[in-house]
């Protein structure tokens, strides 16, 4: 299955790299992610290039399988609550006058 590594580094533009590898996601990610922990230049030979690079530059790495299903999200829409308007009574007030006297 193809396998899409976009690889992001600091002030440059992504570099995408295409993979032809039949190997579980999960385990073609690991033995991708030892790049990051290698010394100062490392090569990594896809199926159809070479690339040589600088592992201190790469921030991170997004590795994607072509043609495999997105997971589904589940979003549920909130439903509108409407709060009944509820009028205040009115009250009478009644005034005391007291008068000295």
């Amino acid at each position: 299955m193809k396998k899409i590594i976009k690889i992001l580094q600091s002030n440059v533009e992504p570099t995408i790299i295409i993979d032809e590898d039949d190997s579980d996601l999960s385990e073609y990610v690991q033995s991708l992610s030892n790049i990051l922990s290698a010394g100062n230049v490392t090569i990594l030979e896809t199926s159809g290039s070479t690339h040589i690079l600088r592992p201190q530059k790469i921030i991170s790495m997004v590795v994607t399988e072509e043609g495999r299903p997105k997971p589904k999200r589940k979003y549920t829409k909130k439903k509108k609550v409407e709060i009944p308007k509820v009028e205040k009574p009115k009250e009478d007030i009644q005034e005391d006058i007291i008068t000295d006297g």
